[in-house]
C-alpha cells in the first residue's frame, strides 16, 4: 500500500448493516503480511488495515480509537475507483489534525504520551470546517462501494487487532459495532488470490526505466496524498559493482513515538528507500534469511546512515556484501533481489509531509517534471545514483 498508489487489493469481507458475520479491518498489509502480501511497491515500515462499506444516504460510520505509539497515523476514505475526494471536507485525515475526545491529548498536537482517546465520524454531509469529518462519498453518489482505510507508520510496538479502532455503522438508525477480524490468515489468503484476478487495474502505470530519479503521480488505488515520490530504474551490475544513490538527507522526527507536527527544524514527517523488483505486482525486494527472517529492500530514515554534513549514501549490493557495505562510515546498505538478481528493479524515495518551509521536497516536484528540473528544483537532495566498484566506495572515491 505504498508507492505510488499504496494498496491495490480491496478487502472482500462486507460490512454491511446486517451484522451477520461481518468484520472490520479484514485486510492488513504490514510487514508481518509481507511472505503472504507483496504487491504495489509496499513500504515495509508501513501497516495497513482496509475496511470496505456499503454507501447510503443515511449510512454514518463511527471510529472510534486511541492515539497509538508510532511516528504516523491517518484515516482515508475512498470512492469506488480507489480514488481519493472532496465532498464538502476531503477524503483524507491525519493525524495532528484530528481533534481528540473531551479530556483526552492528541500526542501530535502537544506533547503528551500516546493513549488519548479521538471520535471520527464518516458521513453524506461534510464541512471543510467540520473536526474530525471524512465524507463517505462523493457528491450525488448514494450507492455503491467504498473504503476506508487505517495506516501506521513505525509503531512502537507490533500492532495487534485489540488496538485497531472500533467501528460502529448506523444504518437507517440501526447501528452496528463491529470486531476486528485482521488475525483470520485464512481469509487472508482468500482476499489475496480474489485481489490478484482484477490486480490489473489497480498496479501503478508504467514505472520510469530511466536511472535518473523523477516523481510520479499519485495515481492509482488508495494513494496517500501525504507522500510524495521519486523512481529510479535499477539493474545489478556484473564484476561485483555496486550501485550508490547519494544526497543530502531531509531532518526527520527522532524515534516512533508521536511529536508535535508541525516541528521546528524538522523537514518532513518520514523518508525512506525501498529497493523493488519491476513485475506486475510491484514486490518490495524481500530475501529470507538462514535465521528465519527475512531482509527486505526498505530502509527507513532511522535506519539510514548518515555523515556529518547529514548526507546519506545507500549501496545496493548483493547480500554477500553486506558486512563490506556496512563496514564504511556513513554507508546504508540496500539488498538486489536474491531470488530475481538480473531482474530490472526500481528504486523508490519517499518523503511525507513536508513542512511548509522545505522548499526541498519532493511534494515541490510537479509530477512528471525532467530529471534536469528535477535536479534544479531539489538542488542537494536530489538523489544521485553511480555504478561503483565497492572498493572505490570504501576508498571514498565514488564520483
Amino acid at each position: 500500500m505504498a508507492a505510488a498508489t499504496a494498496i491495490p487489493i480491496a478487502a472482500q469481507a462486507d460490512t454491511g448493516s446486517s451484522g451477520g458475520g461481518a468484520c472490520t479491518w479484514a485486510t492488513e498489509m504490514s510487514p508481518r503480511t509481507l511472505d503472504r502480501i507483496n504487491v504495489a511497491y509496499p513500504d515495509t515500515n508501513a501497516w495497513y488495515w482496509i475496511m470496505p462499506y456499503d454507501i447510503g444516504p443515511d449510512t454514518t460510520l463511527t471510529i472510534k480509537g486511541r492515539f497509538p505509539d508510532a511516528r504516523y497515523i491517518s484515516f482515508n476514505t475512498y470512492d469506488s475507483n480507489r480514488a481519493n475526494f472532496t465532498n464538502g471536507a476531503a477524503s483524507a485525515l491525519a493525524d495532528y489534525r484530528i481533534t481528540p475526545d473531551a479530556g483526552s491529548v492528541n500526542p501530535w498536537q502537544q506533547t503528551s504520551a500516546p493513549g488519548g482517546d479521538y471520535t471520527i465520524t464518516v458521513r453524506p454531509d461534510t464541512h471543510a470546517s467540520d473536526p474530525n469529518v471524512l465524507p463517505l462519498a462523493p457528491a450525488g453518489v448514494t450507492s455503491g462501494k467504498g473504503y476506508l482505510i487505517y495506516r501506521m507508520y513505525m509503531p512502537a510496538q507490533t500492532p495487534d487487532s485489540s488496538s485497531l479502532p472500533q467501528v460502529t455503522v448506523t444504518t437507517k438508525g440501526v447501528a452496528h459495532t463491529y470486531g476486528s477480524c485482521v488475525e483470520n490468515s485464512g481469509g487472508l489468503r482468500t482476499q489475496l488470490l480474489r485481489g490478484i484476478q482484477t490486480l490489473a487495474e489497480f498496479v501503478p502505470g508504467k514505472m520510469p526505466s530511466g536511472t535518473d530519479f523523477v516523481r510520479v503521480a499519485g495515481a492509482g488505488a488508495f494513494p496517500n496524498g501525504d507522500n510524495a515520490y521519486l523512481v529510479a530504474g535499477a539493474t545489478r551490475p556484473a564484476d561485483g559493482k555496486v550501485v550508490v544513490v547519494h544526497a543530502k538527507a531531509p531532518t526527520v522526527p527522532a524515534g516512533s513515538s508521536p511529536s508535535v507536527w508541525p516541528r521546528p527544524g524538522t523537514d518532513v514527517r518520514y523518508f525512506s528507500l525501498c529497493n523493488n523488483e519491476s513485475s506486475v505486482l510491484g514486490p518490495v525486494v524481500y530475501n529470507p534469511q538462514p535465521v528465519g527472517t527475512a531482509d527486505t529492500g526498505c530502509r527507513a530514515d532511522s535506519e539510514t546512515r548518515l555523515d556529518t554534513a547529514g548526507f546519506y549514501t545507500y549501496v545496493i549490493a548483493d547480500e554477500s556484501q553486506r558486512a563490506a557495505v556496512e563496514a564504511i562510515p556513513g554507508a546504508t546498505f540496500v539488498p538486489w533481489s536474491a531470488q530475481h538478481p538480473g531482474s530490472t528493479h526500481i528504486l523508490m524515495l519517499r518523503n511525507m509531509l513536508p513542512a511548509d518551509g522545505f522548499d526541498s521536497a519532493i511534494q515541490r516536484v510537479a509530477p512528471g517534471a525532467s530529471a534536469a528540473d528535477t535536479a534544479a528544483r531539489l538542488g542537494e537532495y536530489y538523489p544521485r545514483s553511480t555504478v561503483c566498484d565497492l572498493n572505490a566506495v570504501t576508498t571514498g572515491t565514488c564520483a
